[in-house]
């Protein structure tokens, strides 16, 4: 699920989950790695979400400015922004290339949804109470959008979007008082975190039929943030403490607990940002707020990606933030030092391949 303003800080398993998890054999997946470039006048850019055809959602950034993007085959679009907002920025794109995003100036942001031919449309509503909204994670494949409003006094809720009835306010789980929503899978299940002021936090998983499900805890940890959901219900996210490391977790919707995704060397905080279809994870490793490396889990084993990129090639990959099923991955990272969006796409006897 999101390199949103939230998602860039304006913000190991022990055994296979199951069968069919990415295809590794005999030596590790490399990757070819695309440079999304960049909006004429802007200085740098960031990835966000992928669909399944490897179309990728974004924005370009200069100092004081940003603007969301589409890239489809090596061309950039622009969304654009709307009357009364300087910045955009696009956060998800679905198969129909619908894209998430938000419209924001130094007051509010709206949560707004994009499509070529129709152009960008504002679909925050006042009358929730809430005078911003933001789109965190993924759209669906119906276009729904899960994210997070905002009082002027800064309390939030989850809430999800749904073309026709409008953004519904889920409220926070029983007996907390924020929340915020970070995913949403075809289904329509969404994933997310609550918390209140008395250092508690949870990872949610929320149904229209269910209403919230507390996801659990790690042995040892405090508080939990759920940040995606696949397709079969498999879900990603992270736990804490007040001091000490931050592990990820993956967790399972047949045994309904969290599984540790153990750690990266040299690495102490491990943020998920996205699971596929075929229980393969990407995010961020890092070791302090602003110095991360984009990490990939699969078949129990977590790699700095890094790692698997040719080398000499300039390319410092510093947050994956989207996989699609062909496992083709999305993020920021720098060329030669200037930040930039890439796309990871496999490469299979020296071939590019989409598996």
């Amino acid at each position: 699920m999101a390199l949103t303003r939230s998602r860039a800080g304006r913000l190991i398993l022990t055994a296979v989950l199951c069968g069919c998890a990415s295809r590794v054999s005999g030596q590790q997946q490399q990757y070819n790695v695309t440079d999304l470039g960049i909006l004429p006048t802007f200085t740098g850019s960031q990835g966000s979400g992928i669909n399944a055809s490897g179309q990728v959602a974004g924005s370009s950034t200069r100092t004081g400015a940003e603007l969301g993007f589409v890239w489809t085959s090596g061309s950039l679009q622009d969304i654009g922004t709307l009357p009364g907002f300087g910045s955009s920025a696009a956060v998800g794109v679905n198969a129909m290339s619908q894209v998430s995003g938000e419209v924001f100036n130094n007051i509010t942001t709206h949560t707004a949804v994009w499509m070529s031919g129709s152009g960008l449309v504002d679909i925050h509503n006042d009358s929730t109470g809430f005078t911003s909204s933001e789109p965190i994670g993924t759209i669906n494949a119906s276009g729904q959008i899960a994210g997070q409003l905002t009082r002027a006094d800064g309390s939030v809720h989850p809430f999800l979007w749904t073309n026709g009835s409008g953004m519904m306010d889920l409220g926070p789980m029983p007996g907390l008082t924020y929340g915020a929503a970070y995913g949403v899978n075809d289904a329509g299940t969404v994933v997310g975190t609550s918390w209140d002021d008395f250092a508690t936090a949870k990872a949610f998983l929320w149904t229209s039929a269910a209403g919230f499900v507390d996801l659990g805890q790690l042995p040892g940890f405090q508080y939990g943030w759920a940040t995606a959901i696949n397709a079969v219900g498999q879900v990603v996210g992270n736990v804490s403490n007040d001091t000490g490391p931050i592990d990820g977790f993956i967790w399972a919707p047949d045994t309904q607990m969290m599984t540790d995704l153990g750690t990266l060397p040299g690495f102490p905080y491990i943020q998920p940002w996205a699971i596929n279809g075929q229980t393969v994870v990407v995010g961020q490793a890092s070791d302090s707020p602003n110095s991360g490396h984009a990490f990939i889990w699969q078949n129990g084993v977590m790699t700095d990606l890094n790692t698997l990129i040719p080398g000499g090639s300039g390319w410092v990959l510093q947050i994956a933030t989207g996989i699609n099923d062909n496992g083709q991955i999305t993020g920021t990272g720098t060329f030669n030092g200037q930040p930039r969006a890439f796309l990871l796409t496999l490469i299979t006897g020296g071939q590019t391949s989409t598996r």
